[in-house]
């Protein structure tokens, strides 16, 4: 998918590769959801990749507390992070160990790491179909657990 329209379509920098979640994988993650995600005092201050959260919401309180300090004669500093490729980029195995400290069960884990060592893709360009090779880090866009995974 092009990132910006207008920009040079020759440049890789200005692609983002999908990879959409099946409906087989779909149900897994919601037969395994309730088993991994959690709700933490620290999922509260989220507003992204959440239900009845966006981060419109953030842009908004964000907006108003900037003309708040502004319109009182104070300086306002912004920091802001871009995530670009951050679902791409996740390292499942550190993933897998983090769920292990959180004391998801090693079964649960061990069947995690079973699919995510497994998965295999394939490039879809323009109609024709590539052949299929392994993907050794990432979630999935759309997939059910990845705004939880990557969070």
């Amino acid at each position: 998918m092009l990132k910006i329209k207008s920009g040079n379509v020759t440049d890789v920098d200005n692609y983002r590769a999908i990879a959409v979640s099946t409906a087989v994988s779909k149900m897994f993650e919601c037969a395994i959801a309730n088993e991994i995600v959690n709700v933490s005092d620290n999922d509260m201050y989220q507003f992204g990749f959440k239900k009845r959260h966006s981060t419109g919401l953030c842009t908004n309180i964000v907006k108003h507390t900037i003309n708040y300090y502004f319109s009182h004669g104070s300086h306002v500093f912004l920091c802001n992070v871009d995530f670009a490729k951050a679902f791409d980029k996740v390292n499942y195995w550190k993933l897998l160990n983090m769920l292990l400290d959180d004391g998801i069960s090693s079964t649960l884990v061990g069947l995690l790491s079973f699919w995510f060592s497994h998965q295999e893709m394939c490039v879809k360009w323009n109609g024709v179909v590539s052949g299929c090779f392994s993907v050794g880090n990432g979630t999935r866009q759309g997939g059910v657990l990845s705004p939880y995974f990557f969070s």
